[in-house]
């Protein structure tokens, strides 16, 4: 699946940006906004007797300027990037998008979306890769406004619709930090679920297992063999993943933004997609 080579010389969102901020500072707009403003500010600074306006006015107005364009080279290389990374694996770039609430994630906060969403088939599926973020918005007493916290994530998502019956809802976060929070205490309520254990330090020392009440435990340490354990203990990416109403849904607190990153997002997917539906196909092979 990994296909970073073919991206050329835009491996990160970064990878452009030099050329991109060269561009910018070579152009009109930045002459003009300095050498207009400069000017506005000496006629300024010479009316109001300012020394400061006059010496500091150009100053201001070229560290402005700078910003702006860094900025904006900045955005259009990460545009750029992510372009490049969807061609390169043959996928169709949807840009800001939203989701269908499927998994408790997908519908979590007050206000949510996608970001440079990339969609298309893989291997034996189709899968959708972008950036996530979902915004709660907290009243301050009895001020009308409030405070807004984000949450952002990279998000791999594929439809797995066999396993519905056998796996009614699994979710795998990450562990309890030091105050006693979990990766997914915005969004994952625990009413009818349970925390399993399973036989593991390694996967616990990272990890935390919650499933429906619906879920039998059986086929679930079936689905969690050995060798499935080991593979997400050792995982580079630290992957976690909410499996419910069909739909797969891998994620990591964080913006991956560079091709290599992407790539074990991609194969995580399918790796976990694989055994769930092997572990689906073996149940029926059985029944």
């Amino acid at each position: 699946m990994t296909q970073t080579a073919s991206a050329g010389a835009i491996v990160d969102t970064g990878s452009s940006r030099a050329r991109h901020l060269r561009a910018h500072l070579r152009g009109r707009a930045v002459a003009y906004t300095i050498t207009i403003g400069s000017a506005a500010a000496l006629v300024g600074g010479a009316y109001l007797h300012s020394v400061l306006l006059i010496a500091g006015g150009p100053l201001a107005l070229a560290a402005i300027a700078i910003a702006v364009a860094f900025a904006t080279a900045s955005r259009e290389a990460e545009a750029e990037f992510f372009d490049a990374y969807a061609s390169a694996h043959g996928l169709g770039l949807t840009g800001r998008t939203e989701l269908l609430p499927l998994t408790p994630l997908l519908g979590a906060g007050d206000a949510r979306h996608c970001d440079h969403y990339m969609e298309g088939p893989l291997a034996d599926r189709r899968y959708g890769l972008g950036h996530y973020t979902f915004e709660v918005r907290k009243r301050d007493g009895e001020s009308r406004g409030g405070r807004h916290e984000t949450r952002e994530f990279t998000i791999c998502v594929t439809d797995l619709e066999e396993g519905i019956t056998l796996f009614p809802g699994i979710f795998l976060t990450r562990r309890r930090g030091l105050f006693g929070f979990i990766d997914g205490r915005e969004w994952l309520s625990h009413v009818n679920r349970h925390k399993v254990e399973l036989e593991s330090a390694e996967l616990c020392e990272r990890y935390e297992l919650f499933v429906d009440e619906a879920q039998d435990e059986l086929r679930l340490r079936e689905l969690f063999a050995p060798s499935f354990v080991v593979w997400l203990a050792q995982h580079p990416l630290a992957p976690c993943f909410e499996y419910r109403a069909g739909t797969l849904v891998v994620y990591v607190e964080d913006r991956l933004e560079d091709a290599a990153h992407l790539d074990w997002m991609l194969e995580a997917t399918a790796e976990i997609a694989a055994r769930i539906a092997r572990e689906v196909s073996e149940r029926a092979a059985t029944a």
